[in-house]
């Protein structure tokens, strides 16, 4: 390889070419956010160099060198009732493949929210849960007599010690954090002895590229992956009859797939993909256009970010690095508010504190919030002109008493 080719990590085409996007300096972790404005912008940072393969899709980070992951990473969608649908959905489409009781084993199950829904959603259905974070924090735990969680990653003496033959292996919004995805998939495969049914939840590169969601790609998602990308990385790990398909309104994919020898009837199922190139496109457009809504916004009063997970945080870093367009952040969170987003330091905000400014639009940083946010605004008596980054000119007026 010559230094304007490499090998896609998903496909191994050889891609030729500079990047389509360098940004030399964004936050290496978003979702760590600062008790105050200085410790925010002094936040780590790395650099960006995505390169989109015109073979499967995928697009992925060559200047990526690694995440140092605490315990202070703070992650929690689950208070939204539209994510709670999404795990229900989950959740439901993995029983349906299942014939009787399962047992299931959580790669990167964080806090164990999902193995928490999953055994409250399906009962008996789910004989017995083990997840494996590193991040895991034993003494915040709440878990239910069939779910049990290790602070350690699924290694070989993990998976010697697991006390239940292993029907389900789970891996949610992990594989995009890594350089290698059929290794990081083979691993599994390679350590469980017995046949079992795999499921992985991502984002979906292509909803991001269609919607022209430039602050998708944070320097932890090092490997967006496309419905084409996941499968060849699934093949090249050894799982047999993949199963690609959307959810979460197209921002993820869902993959299932199952070891050799596994007794089923699947067969795959994969979407086609656009051979067309679209970063470079959306990465040009991105910052001036986002800009120039900003500045339109602010016409009317004071603007509100909504989201102050990774979204909002590299959104804010792209677009208003110095805090001019953009006066504050809101989250219903209660531990974000009043802390820093890391890179720009914007402030975290609770929805009632944004009625007492006067907030007059709000940004929506995921649009797929949007008629969630829309609802949580008019509860609370907040009148704004709503509107989502992208390129879907979505736009709503919400009624209230400010």
């Amino acid at each position: 390889m010559t230094r304007d080719t490499r090998a896609c990590p998903c496909c191994e085409a050889v891609i030729a070419g500079p990047p389509a996007f360098v940004h030399p300096s964004v936050p290496i972790v978003l979702n760590v956010l600062a008790p105050t404005e200085e410790e925010a912008r002094r936040a780590p940072s790395g650099r960006l160099e995505l390169v989109e393969c015109p073979s499967c899709g995928v697009v992925f980070n060559e200047a990526f060198q690694g995440v140092p992951y605490g315990p202070d990473y703070f992650l929690d969608p689950t208070r939204s009732a539209r994510y709670r649908r999404h795990l229900d959905d989950v959740s439901d489409r993995l029983a349906a493949r299942m014939e009787g009781d399962f047992s299931v084993v959580d790669i990167g199950a964080g806090q164990g929210n999902f193995l928490v829904h999953l055994a409250e959603r399906l009962g008996s259905r789910v004989t017995r849960a083990r997840g494996f974070d590193p991040a895991f924090r034993p003494a915040e735990a709440r878990l239910p007599p069939n779910v049990a969680l290790t602070a350690a990653p699924l290694d070989a003496a993990g998976a010697a010690a697991l006390e239940l033959p292993v029907d389900v292996v789970v891996t949610r919004h992990v594989v995009e954090h890594v350089t290698d995805p059929a290794a990081f998939l083979a691993s599994p495969r390679e350590r469980l002895a017995t046949p079992f049914t795999l499921l992985v939840e991502t984002p979906n590169v292509g909803h991001t590229l269609d919607h022209g969601l430039l602050h998708d790609f944070c320097y932890e998602h090092c490997t967006m992956l496309s419905a084409a990308a996941l499968a060849a990385a699934a093949r090249r790990a050894g799982y047999e009859r993949l199963q690609v398909e959307p959810a979460f309104g197209g921002e993820y994919l869902l993959a299932f797939a199952t070891t050799p020898g596994s007794p089923t009837t699947a067969r795959d199922e994969i979407p086609t993909r656009s051979a067309t190139s679209r970063l470079a496109d959306v990465a040009t457009r991105f910052v001036p256009e986002h800009r120039e809504r900003l500045r339109a916004a602010r016409g009317r009063g004071p603007v509100a970010l909504w989201g102050g997970a990774g979204k909002g945080a590299l959104f804010a870093h792209l677009v208003d690095p110095e805090r001019e367009l953009v006066d504050v952040v809101v989250d219903i969170h209660p531990g974000k508010q009043g802390m820093f987003l890391p890179g720009a330091g914007h402030r975290v905000i609770a929805p009632q504190a944004a009625l007492r400014r006067g907030v007059r639009t709000v940004i929506v940083a995921n649009a797929t919030y949007a008629d969630e946010i829309a609802a949580t605004c008019e509860a609370i008596g907040l009148a704004v002109h709503l509107e989502c980054v992208g390129n879907e000119r979505f736009a709503r007026t919400t009624r209230g008493r400010n």
